[in-house]
């Protein structure tokens, strides 16, 4: 007997992948709605498996929620689904009794599938589908044109809602522009070089280097959203087709998030599969799932550099699959901005030379939709396993601001029964780093710890610091809209630099001194 078969024996709830399916729909007005996109990659998993019937054993079927079903997206009301699994139940003639949605967050792919695999594993349910996507660059172009939106549906029922959908910034944080990834990743990226001692140029060019790796992935992946390859030159020039967002990112080192896109895949006990027949071609097998928060405000972190929580769900996952880091071959690490994969090469320890740090292509070129991402990464990286049997895949999720992660790891060879990891003391450990001198309201003189100069469609808009009062205090604030001072503030070095700041009209306004 093989050592396949006997570990087959041996761990029979081990929990494998056995389809796995994307669907890019490039349509604007006239696009797929929600449950139409999802039900597309959903049938392709099926497909895939090879298993007829199929239909017929699922009985978990997971949701990952969609950003615009949530209480701060802009269009929120025009998303009328009460269940959305069920919604895509009825599509597909599922009738599930496990019918799950997922938090807000670029984790969430993550809770969803801890979930489904603890409920497989104990014997809750046999056979699980895991759905996700976005149909943003419909909605987005019919309300521009003025077309109704028919995205309702009340099926009845209400699914089980799991994770963490608690918001991510306070409201000062929000007062002061730091509710939105483009005003908040940008600051970690100037903490990054002054961690590194290297200049704004220095840390543009590399980061412009490590994208253009990620872009000759996503020009060779038939999903990618846009399939083409961007030199580093191409990605660094600020041109009026790739303008500065937030300094020092251009708009070719942002993540896209208007995409059409789904993904789905099937998931099952080891022993259900063999009940099935499915081939062992098929197979891949989930080794480990970690899910962990940083300190969730970004202005009582002790730094702008790290992720204690990225460094410990990784180690985490490691250790179940009794694997090392140099066993890993293929990787994908969440790539919403540089700053995110490059804090996580630090915490990981991934050497320089590493250039292949993704298997779809990144979410500013194959795509980044919405909380959906890792569903992507997750069935690309089921494909790349299937490709090179017995090697390791590690793929990482990131939401909000480097906030909440996740990381999981994937193998062919066989796994065994799934642990869900408790990390309720680690993350009480975490949060009890929290810095304890942040103040709202600070008067004086100090200097800046990082900062951003955001530039909207029509120009510079403000300047975002967080800084350092003279008594230690740490303070964020905002610039006026001084087009002098902000173009100052992109041309020279300002980490350091020594500012004034006081309150006007309820908000801290800076000054350079």
């Amino acid at each position: 007997m093989s050592e396949s078969k006997q570990n087959k024996k041996v761990d029979k709830k081990a929990p494998v992948i056995v389809g796995v399916g994307d669907f890019t729909d490039k349509s604007k007005e006239d696009g797929l709605n929600p449950q139409e996109l999802l039900a597309k990659a959903s049938e392709l998993a099926i497909q895939d498996s090879g298993i007829k019937n199929l239909n017929q054993h699922i009985d978990y079927l997971g949701v990952v929620r969609f950003s615009v079903d949530f209480l701060t997206a802009t269009n929120q009301s025009s998303f009328q689904y009460s269940n959305f699994p069920r919604t895509l139940g009825n599509k597909l003639g599922i009738s599930a009794k496990q019918e799950v949605y997922a938090p807000m967050g670029g984790n969430s792919p993550q809770v969803l599938l801890d979930d489904a695999l603890s409920k497989i594993t104990s014997g809750d349910t046999d056979c699980a589908l895991l759905a996700g996507g976005e149909a943003l660059q419909t909605m987005i172009a019919r309300l521009k044109s003025g077309l109704s939106l028919d995205w309702l549906d009340e099926p009845g029922g209400s699914p089980e809602m799991i994770g963490n959908n608690a918001i991510g910034f306070s409201d000062h944080e929000k007062l002061h522009g730091m509710d939105l990834p483009t005003n908040v990743y940008p600051l970690f990226a100037n903490a990054i070089r002054k961690h590194e001692g290297k200049t704004a140029e220095t840390h543009l060019q590399e980061s412009s280097d490590l994208f253009s790796t990620f872009s000759k992935i996503a020009s060779n992946n038939p999903f990618s959203w846009f399939p083409t390859f961007r030199s580093p030159e191409e990605i660094s020039d600020v041109t009026p087709n790739n303008r500065m967002i937030g300094f020092p990112y251009t708009k070719y080192l942002n993540s896209v998030i208007r995409v059409n896109m789904s993904s789905a895949y099937v998931l099952m006990t080891q022993e259900k599969a063999d009940e099935l027949n499915v081939a062992e071609s098929k197979r891949v097998y989930v080794h480990g799932c970690s899910i962990l928060d940083d300190i969730w405000n970004v202005t009582v972190r002790p730094d702008f550099h790290s992720s204690p929580a990225i460094n410990a769900c990784v180690n985490q996952t490691l250790n179940k699959a009794e694997i090392e880091l140099k066993d890993i071959e293929h990787f994908d690490l969440y790539s919403c901005f540089p700053s995110a994969v490059q804090i996580a090469k630090k915490e990981l320890g991934i050497t320089p030379e590493k250039k292949d740090l993704t298997v779809t292509g990144g979410l500013p070129y194959f795509g980044g939709p919405g909380n959906s991402y890792t569903m992507f990464s997750t069935t690309e990286m089921v494909r790349q396993l299937r490709k090179k049997p017995d090697t390791y895949g590690l793929l990482t999720a990131n939401s909000w601001f480097i906030t909440k992660h996740a990381a999981v790891v994937m193998s062919t060879k066989p796994a065994k029964t799934y642990e869900k990891i408790d990390n309720s003391s680690l993350q009480k450990d975490i949060n009890s780093k929290a810095i304890k001198n942040f103040t709202e309201k600070p008067e004086g003189n100090g200097k800046i710890e990082t900062y951003t100069v955001i530039n909207g469609r029509k120009g510079l808009e403000f300047a975002l610091i967080i800084g350092v009062l003279e008594d230690g205090s740490r303070f964020i604030a905002n610039s006026s809209k001084d087009e002098k001072l902000l173009k100052t503030m992109i041309n020279n070095e300002m980490l350091n630099a020594k500012v004034s700041v006081s309150q006007k009209e309820g908000k801290n306004i800076f000054n350079l001194i």
